[in-house]
């Protein structure tokens, strides 16, 4: 169960990590911007993959 709770915190993390880089005012430098993608990306497919394994 708990790793359940921590699979879908790191989804939520990640999700709160593109919301800023999705918006205008989040442009930055094209490194910022790449890393800041890449980083989020990684949060995001972290998540999904426990959440996937948990449901099996």
């Amino acid at each position: 169960m708990q790793s359940k709770i921590n699979a879908y915190l790191v989804t939520l993390i990640g999700i709160l990590l593109i919301l800023p880089l999705a918006g205008v005012t989040a442009l930055g430098t094209l490194m910022e911007g790449i890393i800041g993608w890449v980083i989020a990306i990684i949060v995001l497919i972290i998540g999904i993959v426990g959440i996937v394994k948990n449901s099996k």
